[in-house]
C-alpha cells in the first residue's frame, strides 16, 4: 500500500498562486531549513533555566517572566503574516531576513543592560521566530514530490520535537559556563553559519504575488492570537475565571478570531486561505495538531519540575535527564518514514498515542525514590510515541493540499500547534498547583496525581485521531 495524497474536496485555488512549482529543495536547503526551525524551537525552552540567574541580575521573578511572555506573544503575532510574505518575496528571502532579525534580537538580549531592553530583545527575536518557523516549512516542503513529503516531514518534525527536549540541558550548561547571557549569545554564531550556507547554497526564488497585504485581517488575527495567549497565560497563574485579568484578554481574543474569520471569508485577497479547512483530511489533521499539545507540551511542565522540586536535582542534570526523551524522538523519525506509507498517517498516530499513554502509566506511581532507569525508560517510550503522533498529523495535512497552498498551511498549522501547546501547558500548571495544595507542596505524590490527569487528557486525543482516520479512508476511496 502506498501513501497516496488525498484529493482536495472541491476547494478552489488561492486567488493568487505562483506561476509554477519550483524544483525540489536540495540536501543543503533541507539542512538550512531544518536548522532554522531547530534554533527557533530551541529558544522556546533554552531560556527557561536562565530565569533564576536573570532575576538575580535584574529583579523579581514576576517581572522576569516577561522574558518568556514577550517572546511567545510576538511569535504568535507575526506568524499569520508569513504566508503573504513568502508568496510576495519568496521563501528564501523571508527565511534569511527572519533569521537575521532573530540573530540580532538574540545579540541584543545577550548585551542587555536592563530588564526592559532584555524583554524588548526577546520580543524582536520572538517576532522573527514567528516568521522563521513557517518560512522554514515552506522552504523545506514547497516543490517537494509527494512521495518525499513523509520523509522530509519526519526529519523536520523530529528536529522540532527534539529542540524543546534539548533546550533545558543546553540552557543549564550555558548558564553554568557563561551566565544568563550565554543562552542568547549562542544563537549568534549558529545563525551566522546557517546564513552563510543559505546565501551560497540555497537557490534564489521569486515571490510573484502582487496582491496587497490584508491589513485588517492581520490586525484582527494579531488581536485574536495575542488575546488568547494572554488569557491562557493568566489562567495558568491561577487567575479566577471571572476576573477581568482573564475575561478581558479572552474577550479580545475570541472577538479577534471571529472578526478574522468573517474578514477572511469575505476579503478579495485574504491573509490566509481558510478554505483549506474545507478539506476533510486537512481539517482533521489541524484538529489533531491542536489536541496533541497535551502529548508534547504538557509533560514539559511536569517532568522537569519533578526532577528539580521533588528530587532536588540541579538544572543541568534535570536538563540532561529530560533530553533522554530525544532518543525516542530520533527513533520515531526513522519509524515514521517506514510506517506511514504502509498503514496511513492516522493509524501511525494511533500507535503513537497508545505508546504515549503506556509511557505515562509508570508516572502515576512516582515517589521521591523512583528509579531513574524506570523514569528514563518511560521518557524514551514517550519520545517514540509523541514522534509517531505529531509527524503523521503534519504529513497528512500537507499531503491533502496543493503545492501552492503550502504557505497558508504552514502558517496555520504552526499557529494551531503553538496555541494548542500553550493551552495544554497552562492546564497542567493549574492541575499541578491544585495538587501541590492538596499534598502541601511540590512533592512526588503531587506529580503522580498530576500525571493521572495528563493520562486522561492523553486518552482524549484518540478521538480526533480516529476522526482523521475516517477522513483519510474516505479520501482514499474517492481517489
Amino acid at each position: 500500500m502506498t501513501l497516496a495524497p488525498s484529493p482536495p474536496e472541491s476547494v478552489a485555488d488561492p486567488a493568487e498562486a505562483p506561476p509554477q512549482t519550483p524544483p525540489p529543495p536540495g540536501p543543503l536547503t533541507v539542512a538550512v531549513a531544518v536548522s532554522g526551525s531547530f534554533l527557533a524551537m530551541l529558544d522556546t525552552t533554552i531560556v527557561n533555566v536562565s530565569l533564576h540567574a536573570t532575576s538575580a541580575r535584574f529583579g523579581d521573578i514576576g517581572s522576569v517572566q516577561w522574558v518568556l511572555t514577550s517572546y511567545l506573544l510576538a511569535l504568535v503575532a507575526t506568524m499569520p503574516a508569513t504566508a503573504w510574505l513568502t508568496s510576495r518575496f519568496g521563501p528564501k528571502r523571508v527565511f534569511v531576513t527572519a533569521l537575521t532579525i532573530f540573530m540580532l534580537g538574540s545579540a541584543a538580549c545577550a548585551l542587555s543592560p536592563t530588564l526592559a531592553s532584555l524583554v524588548a530583545g526577546r520580543a524582536v527575536a520572538g517576532g522573527a521566530a514567528g516568521v522563521l518557523l513557517p518560512a522554514a516549512t515552506v522552504l523545506l516542503t514547497y516543490g517537494q514530490p509527494l512521495e518525499q513529503l513523509g520523509k522530509v516531514q519526519a526529519l523536520n518534525g523530529s528536529v522540532m520535537m527534539l529542540a524543546p527536549l534539548l533546550g533545558p540541558a543546553a540552557g543549564g550548561l550555558l548558564v553554568a559556563g557563561w551566565g544568563w547571557p550565554g543562552v542568547y549569545a549562542i544563537n549568534v554564531p549558529l545563525c551566522l553559519v546557517i546564513l552563510i550556507v543559505a546565501a551560497v547554497k540555497v537557490a534564489r526564488d521569486r515571490g510573484g504575488q502582487t496582491t496587497p497585504l490584508d491589513v485588517r485581517g492581520l490586525l484582527a488575527i494579531v488581536l485574536g492570537t495575542t488575546g488568547l495567549v494572554m488569557a491562557i497565560g493568566s489562567f495558568s497563574h491561577g487567575v479566577s475565571l471571572t476576573s477581568k485579568e482573564f475575561l478581558v484578554p479572552l474577550g479580545v481574543g475570541v472577538g479577534g478570531v471571529v472578526g478574522f474569520v468573517i474578514r477572511e471569508l469575505r476579503a478579495e485577497h485574504p491573509l490566509l486561505d481558510l478554505r483549506l479547512f474545507g478539506i476533510g483530511v486537512y481539517r482533521m489533521a489541524a484538529l489533531n495538531i491542536a489536541f496533541l499539545g497535551f502529548l508534547l507540551y504538557a509533560p514539559m511542565v511536569l517532568i522537569p519540575l519533578y526532577f528539580e522540586a521533588a528530587r532536588g536535582e540541579s538544572a543541568v542534570l534535570t536538563g540532561l535527564l529530560v533530553s533522554v526523551g530525544g532518543v525516542g524522538v530520533v527513533v520515531a523519525g526513522r519509524v515514521c518514514r517506514w510506517l506511514m506509507p504502509k498503514i496511513l498517517c492516522a493509524r501511525t498516530m494511533l500507535i503513537g498515542i497508545g505508546l504515549t499513554i503506556a509511557a505515562t502509566v509508570p508516572m502515576l506511581m512516582l515517589t521521591a525514590s523512583t528509579s531513574y532507569y524506570l523514569v528514563c525508560a518511560a521518557l524514551v517510550v514517550r519520545g517514540i510515541g509523541t514522534g509517531l503522533t505529531i509527524v503523521p498529523a503534519m504529513t497528512a495535512a500537507f499531503m491533502s493540499i496543493k503545492a501552492a497552498q503550502i504557505p497558508d498551511a504552514a502558517a496555520q498549522l504552526n499557529l494551531v500547534q503553538r496555541i494548542g501547546g500553550t493551552f495544554a501547558a497552562a492546564v497542567m500548571m493549574v492541575v499541578l498547583g491544585y495538587q501541590a495544595t492538596v499534598h502541601k507542596g511540590l512533592s512526588a505524590p503531587a506529580f503522580a496525581d498530576s500525571f493521572g490527569v495528563l493520562l486522561a487528557t492523553s486518552a482524549l486525543t484518540l478521538f480526533p485521531a480516529l476522526a482523521l482516520l475516517r477522513a483519510e479512508l474516505r479520501a482514499k476511496r474517492a481517489s
